[in-house]
């Protein structure tokens, strides 16, 4: 039998040893310090260390059979990309301490230019992130939770994001301090944008996620040509043209469905696959490559106005570019859409970059290395 004198000294153990833990959790740093007075709480820290190490990651060149789940490879595995506009070539660890400082650096601007304003932020805007991270938690909660992330970090993070949002409208916007001009929008929207009117010709059945094959491919093609000379004939002016497509899309998206060996059950549908639209240049980017812009340069080569057929691979787009001022006022576009992100949400985020950074730090170094990104783990 075991002696008093020695449960006595197990449980003394015991008892150290938890008055270990706990001290060890009291002592775990809440904020990493300060940038421009403003506090970066712990929990921000660590998320935007875990964003830095996803973009790090899929830039890491990585060896056979590692992948970006293998973060110890990832932090000593080479990167290079662009951070703001300096070309970066540095080993996962310290691509993520860059990408880490600058995001930290925008959010404490943002906090600050918030509070120089007055600013508050509308219901809406925080209803809206509520559900957000309602959402993002519910997906990957367990993840954030393994990386030291709570969900009142993930709300801190996101509402800086709509802060953001605000001051834009606050200093750009109608009744800002430095209002956009109608002439400024329309400047834009004239070099800028493509206002393009089309009908979508799918290359896919979507029911089954089958891609046409060469074959079907060719019959669809001259489908497309077939609506392209009907739309030719029949929406020629310079305006919109809404009944024309939506004729045309009732006419030829059933027979590109037939093609590939679909049907579509119910011939209303087919007015999905018609619009019209403003691409604003991040609209434009997202169809480019290094030399051709997939979207914009067939549409270019054909004309104003002109109706031409682009293959974007899983469509065949009918389209063709319109001057949107032919039918709408820029009170209208600018109601239609985002224009004012648009035109000035990169020049303002660059502001808040080019001040976080000008801002005196007063960082916690042993905090910062306390949060080391060693300990991200990809999987629980």
């Amino acid at each position: 039998m075991r002696s008093i004198k020695t449960k006595l000294l197990g449980l003394g153990m015991a008892a150290a040893m938890l008055l270990s833990l706990a001290g060890c959790n009291l002592s775990t740093p809440s904020s990493v310090g300060t940038i421009g007075g403003v506090e970066i709480p712990a929990g921000v820290y660590l998320l935007a260390q875990y964003n830095a190490y996803n973009t790090a990651s899929g830039l890491a060149e990585l060896a056979t059979g590692e992948t970006a789940n293998d973060v110890k490879a990832a932090l000593k595995a080479q990167c290079t990309g662009t951070i703001g506009d300096e070309e970066v070539t540095a080993t996962g660890a310290e691509y993520i301490e860059k990408l880490t400082q600058r995001s930290i650096e925008y959010y404490a601007a943002v906090e600050t230019k918030f509070a120089e304003l007055g600013a508050t932020l509308e219901d809406a805007a925080t209803s809206e992130v509520a559900d957000t991270v309602d959402s993002m938690w519910e997906s990957n909660g367990a993840l954030y939770e393994a990386n030291g992330i709570g969900k009142s970090s993930l709300e801190t993070y996101l509402l800086n994001a709509q802060k953001a949002s605000t001051i834009l409208s606050l200093v750009y916007g109608p009744q800002g301090t430095e209002p956009v001009s109608d002439e400024e929008y329309t400047d834009f929207i004239n070099d800028s944008c493509y206002y393009i009117e089309s009908v979508q010709i799918p290359l896919v059945d979507y029911n089954t996620y089958t891609m046409a094959d060469d074959t079907q491919k060719t019959q669809i093609q001259q489908i497309a040509e077939e609506c392209r000379q009907q739309l030719s004939e029949e929406a020629n002016s310079q305006t919109v043209s809404s009944s024309a497509l939506y004729q045309a899309a009732a006419t030829y998206v059933p027979q590109a469905m037939e093609a590939l060996g679909a049907t579509m059950e119910d011939a209303s549908q087919a007015v999905y696959y018609a619009g019209s639209q403003l691409y604003t240049p991040d609209d434009v980017a997202s169809y480019g490559g290094e030399d051709y812009n997939n979207l914009t340069d067939p549409l270019d080569e054909a004309g104003m106005n002109q109706w031409t057929t682009v293959d974007l691979g899983t469509t065949i787009l009918v389209a063709r570019r319109i001057d949107p001022f032919k039918t709408y006022t820029i009170a209208q576009l600018t109601s239609m859409y985002d224009l004012l992100t648009a035109l000035k949400g990169e020049d303002l985020q660059n502001q808040f970059y080019a001040d976080g950074a000008a801002m005196e730090h007063a960082l916690d170094e042993g905090a910062m290395k306390t949060y080391s990104a060693s300990n991200i783990k990809k999987n629980v």
